[in-house]
């Protein structure tokens, strides 16, 4: 292909590279040369101009200090003067002693600087860098500049010193003053001079490397335009040859190829190929908008027109639009043999021919890559799958078995439950979906936590999605039945994705060959790991951060059916908790308290038969007003409503499904749904609930229950009977 394009290319005359040629043809390779020298030169010496420039940029600052020394040295002089004249007339000199110190610290910085570098306040203020003088003459007059001023200063420093000084200490300054002060304004003179010889040096080697660069750049042009006009005229002596090897490849490649003049029309040559790729009688000059119009969708034709129009125009460079090409890979409707219509996927590629500065053309290229397509769909699909699996397989072989197997039984049973449901109210005239959204929902959140739990993602997101279309359903106050229909579709969705997993599970437990007690022995450990692991998830992507202290020695005593119950509990307490209590760590700072969070768990038997489980955190607390207006912006009640409840029942409210303090909703909290699963659980056990919360201090849950009583439950008991300690 490439060998086609610059064949064609030097058939029109055009000498221009493409895109994505990657040898260098032997006849360029002396131009190619010339201008990389020509670069490189010109590089170097707009490298040296630069640093010679900054170089004498300096020295001008330097100058101008070394001038201002001068200056200095007369101000100091003046206000030795005045300070003897303000003593004869009995008059205040504190004046001139200010002008005088500050004189004398700003000449002895700048003249510190000039010999050994460093950074001097220039006539702004601001801070100017300067180099050590280096020529053995600047050198020299500093030397003698510091023989008059280093005895100077010691003369001077009496009158410097906040303390007053003494007749004789001023007679000696002024004395000194008066015998020296020529010399070294001489001396500051003879600085700036030589300052000035070493600029003008520097000046004159700069317009020398110009004059040579400038010389050179011309002798080198020169040299690239001779070998550029001996190229044109050596290609225009194989133009011939070219358009006969060009009829030959455009008879012999697979691909469809022809050119697009301005009006869109094919070039009188194109590849024999094109026929049967778009399955037409090509003629040359037929408008190519015309072939494709009942070819592909309208938008993508207009679109199509829009990019051909801005390829051939001056003001975009080619590489930068070549992404919006909309025929890259596009679905056409073609026909076959029997004149029946198919669909197939070509690949259309525009490249611009370049005539000296004009786009003549456009050189089209178009393939058929209907199976390259069907290939890349069907490995797409297969990675997607096995990326599915492989996820799934690493999280269940990390998984405690006992667990895995538990959730698994509790998520197929839940969502037959569900699925019975939406089955009963399809058949009923009178079916309330609004009650099963409202079970669905309590179903998927518990579900939902235990996912994340166990580190379960290929559960916990299509939960996630599954909860934001239960959602929008209960948003929409009184769904219908047609409104469930996607309801049934994530359902079924989900149903598939257990299925996988029960397999791959069922898989590994086969190869593993363990007992089901040997499996179980550390299913403790493994829980508390997927809590810790949890929490930290959780409080990362908040910015957040989390300890987790647990005394759970009463969970092992418990019968299964309570123990898998308070996992169920403590997970969602937990969630709750790094989502709504502990505060940020910036929160926290700022609060005075620890900048990582305490979220303490303990599960103890307080006497035979009777458990109290218990969940602290050291966060913001359960605060009423913010209750209040988290229960008004949900609609549920009014103001007026509320103002008749006081903190304990407001605070209650949280048990309520729907209800929630979170500003935003995510797959951790914002629904509404954890602490009315939470509710639905402590009432399974027939648990009673204890709640002591203080603003910005903790909150505290505490669930007493008795193991002997699992099928008594206290109608009324989770709304009713809880028990809240709130405080401001």
């Amino acid at each position: 292909m490439l060998l086609f394009k610059q064949l064609l290319n030097n058939t029109k005359g055009d000498l221009v590279m493409k895109k994505g040629a990657t040898l260098l043809p032997a006849k360029y390779r002396e131009i190619i040369l010339a201008v990389a020298f020509f670069l490189l030169f010109d590089l170097a010496v707009l490298i040296l101009n630069f640093y010679t420039s900054f170089q004498i940029g300096q020295d001008a600052s330097a100058i101008n200090l070394a001038g201002r020394q001068r200056m200095l040295s007369q101000r100091m002089a003046k206000a030795v003067v005045n300070i003897q004249t303000d003593y004869v007339n009995g008059e205040d000199s504190e004046h001139d002693l200010a002008e005088l110190r500050n004189t004398v610290r700003l000449f002895d910085a700048t003249l510190a600087s000039f010999r050994d570098g460093g950074s001097s306040a220039g006539g702004d203020g601001k801070p100017v860098m300067l180099n050590a003088v280096a020529t053995p003459d600047g050198r020299q007059v500093l030397e003698q500049a510091y023989a008059i001023w280093t005895p100077y200063l010691a003369a001077l420093q009496p009158l410097l010193a906040l303390s007053t000084f003494t007749d004789e200490q001023r007679t000696a300054a002024v004395q000194y003053t008066r015998s020296h002060n020529v010399k070294l304004l001489g001396f500051m003179n003879d600085l700036t001079t030589n300052l000035e010889r070493v600029a003008s040096g520097k000046a004159e080697r700069l317009r020398l490397v110009q004059t040579i660069g400038i010389i050179l750049a011309l002798l080198n042009f020169g040299f690239i335009l001779f070998k550029f006009i001996r190229k044109l005229e050596e290609s225009d002596r194989q133009t011939d040859a070219a358009r006969q090897e060009t009829d030959e490849i455009l008879g012999t490649v697979k691909e469809g190829l022809f050119l697009l003049d301005h009006e869109y029309r094919i070039g009188n040559q194109f590849s024999e190929s094109l026929n049967r790729i778009l399955r037409r009688d090509i003629q040359s000059g037929v408008e190519f908008f015309g072939l494709l119009h009942d070819m592909v969708p309208q938008e993508t034709y207009a679109s199509t027109r829009d990019y051909v129009e801005l390829l051939f125009g001056n003001r975009v460079k080619e590489a930068l639009v070549g992404g919006l090409n909309p025929l890259s890979e596009v679905e056409v409707k073609v026909a076959d043999a029997a004149g029946e219509i198919q669909l197939r996927y070509l690949s259309f590629q525009f490249n611009r021919v370049v005539v000296g500065k004009r786009i003549s053309h456009l050189l089209v290229t178009v393939q058929d890559v209907t199976e390259r397509v069907h290939l890349a769909a069907q490995l797409q699909e297969a990675k997607s799958q096995t990326r599915v699996e492989l996820d799934v397989l690493v999280k269940l072989l990390n998984a405690e078995p006992a667990m895995l197997r538990g959730f698994l039984h509790s998520m197929e049973t839940s969502l037959q439950q569900i699925n019975e449901r939406l089955k009963s109210a399809a058949a009923s005239a009178d079916g309330d979906y609004m009650q099963i959204v409202n079970y669905a929902f309590r179903v998927s959140h518990a579900l939902k936590g235990e996912a994340s739990a166990l580190g379960l993602e290929v559960f916990e997101n299509p939960i996630h999605d599954f909860e934001k279309e239960l959602v929008t359903l209960r948003e929409q106050g009184n769904p219908r039945g047609d409104h469930m229909v996607k309801l049934a579709v994530h359902l079924e969705g989900l149903f598939v994705r257990l299925a996988q997993v029960q397999n791959i599970a069922d898989r590994i437990a086969a190869f593993a060959g363990h007992t089901d007690g040997a499996l179980e022995l550390d299913a403790g450990a493994k829980f508390l790991d997927s809590i810790k692991t949890m929490a930290d998830r959780i409080a990362t992507s908040q910015n957040k951060q989390v300890r987790i202290q647990t005394d759970l020695d009463g969970l092992d005593k418990l019968p299964e059916e309570f123990s898998s119950e308070l996992r169920q509990i403590a997970v969602q307490l937990v969630r709750n908790a790094v989502s709504h209590g502990i505060e940020t760590v910036a929160e926290r700072v700022a609060g005075s308290k620890p900048a990582v969070g305490n979220i303490a768990i303990r599960c103890k038997q307080v006497e035979p038969g009777t458990f109290e489980f218990v969940l602290r955190d050291d966060g913001r607390g359960l605060v009423p007003g913010r209750i209040r207006d988290a229960l008004v912006s949900a609609g549920a009640y009014t103001r007026e409503a509320l103002a008749r409840l006081d903190d304990r029942d407001i605070v209650m409210k949280l048990f309520e499904p729907g209800v929630s303090t979170a500003a935003q909703a995510n797959k951790d909290a914002g629904h509404g749904m954890g602490m009315a699963v939470i509710r639905e659980k402590i009432d399974r056990i027939g648990g009673r609930l204890g709640l002591s919360t203080r603003e910005n201090k903790f909150t505290e849950f505490s669930v007493r229950f008795t193991a002997t009583m699992r099928h008594a439950r206290v109608a009324g008991d989770g709304a009713r009977n809880q028990m809240a300690d709130t405080a401001a």
